[in-house]
């Protein structure tokens, strides 16, 4: 994994322990050391984790923290260099369309109590901070609402990971800057994914699917302007990781469309075919760090401050 995270021209590694990924919370003790070790022996960064730990918007509710591991996952990452690590939403509140008001109000002061326990969870581990990963479809649809229910909370400890994609498909144009903007301070981790718009000849509907990151003159393949994305990193005092999010689709080898957001095993058809190569697959990757490299310099960044 480090090979070829710094042959895809990438510095890190955001190793991802949950049941569909590399490692096992039921194992975190005795696998995240290893995986770490292999990965840190090829001179890649891994500061940083990714899981499924999401907690409740029921205040009374505790059973989270057991049934998704959190204490075992969290302690083993502060034991071992993980100073972060990205957390997912998918318990918060939902806002059903029939809600309104007071009501979401009330959902979002449910879920800062469990954020407050998880953020003491955090506070017990040796410098690891838990970002909340933005996601369409639920609480960070918007980061005010995220901003909101972090009140009073240290950012050091609960942050926001800021997945543009996501954001920028709920609030096209400069809304996702304004949120960027406005929510900055608690800003803590970065994950990077363009989009397409497509209308509907028929309804006038805009849809919005995931493309790769690069395109003519460097302008990207979808809608987000990332020099302006990257400028606002900068100029809002930014520090910290800007992760690519590989889940878009390529033309394999065969010509049959594979999309690179799936987890296949090497007797996989994919692969047993010749479709996909682990060549093809760091070679798209490749094209992915340079463009965000690339951009990144037109946002003001120098190559001293790029890893």
């Amino acid at each position: 994994m480090g090979e070829a995270c710094l042959a895809s021209g990438f510095a890190a590694v955001d190793l991802t322990v949950r049941t569909d990924g590399h490692v096992q919370p039921t194992l975190v003790a005795t696998n995240l050391p290893l995986m770490l070790a292999g990965i840190r022996s090829t001179g890649a960064i891994c500061d940083q984790i990714g899981n499924n730990i999401a907690p409740s918007s029921d205040p009374t509710d505790t059973s989270w923290i057991a049934n998704q591991f959190v204490n075992e996952i969290v302690s083993a990452a502060g034991a071992n260099g993980i100073t972060k690590y990205r957390w997912y939403n998918s318990g918060g509140p939902s806002f059903p369309s029939n809600t309104f008001g007071q009501t979401m109000t009330t959902q979002l002061d449910g879920f800062r109590v469990n954020m407050r326990r998880l953020a003491a969870i955090n506070a017990q581990a040796a410098n690891v901070c838990g970002v909340a990963h933005t996601h369409s479809g639920n609480l960070g649809t918007s980061v005010y609402d995220i901003a909101y229910a972090m009140q009073g909370i240290d950012p050091s400890l609960i942050g926001i990971n800021l997945a543009i994609g996501h954001t920028a498909d709920a609030a096209v144009g400069v809304m996702w800057q304004l949120e960027m903007r406005r929510a900055m301070p608690l800003i803590k981790g970065t994950a990077l994914q363009d989009l397409k718009g497509t209308i509907n000849a028929t309804t006038g509907a805009l849809s919005t699917s995931t493309v790769q990151s690069t395109g003519a003159a460097g302008t990207g393949g979808g809608i987000i302007n990332w020099a302006t994305f990257f400028s606002l990193l900068r100029l809002g005092g930014y520090s910290g990781p800007a992760e690519a999010q590989i889940e878009y689709s390529i033309t394999g080898a065969n010509g049959t469309s594979v999309s690179l957001n799936s987890a296949f095993f090497a007797d996989n058809a994919q692969f047993t075919s010749g479709n996909l190569t682990p060549a093809i697959m760091t070679a798209s990757m490749k094209i992915e760090s340079d463009f965000y490299r690339q951009r990144a310099l037109a946002g003001g960044w120098t190559a001293a401050q790029i890893i």
